[in-house]
């Protein structure tokens, strides 16, 4: 039952939608970037290594 609601579509909430859009995509990136140090982190302390 989630219905969308209509969208703007005047340049100006084209231009918000769009920035939001890349901010997520950098949030992504970065958290992908990260994954690698968490999990020697994570098993470091769990005392794999």
């Amino acid at each position: 039952m989630d219905q969308e609601k209509p969208m703007c579509q005047c340049p100006e909430c084209e231009k918000r939608e769009a920035e939001h859009q890349e901010s997520e995509t950098m949030n992504f990136a970065i958290l992908l970037a990260l994954m690698p140090a968490l999990t020697v982190t994570f098993l470091s302390n769990a005392g794999f290594f």
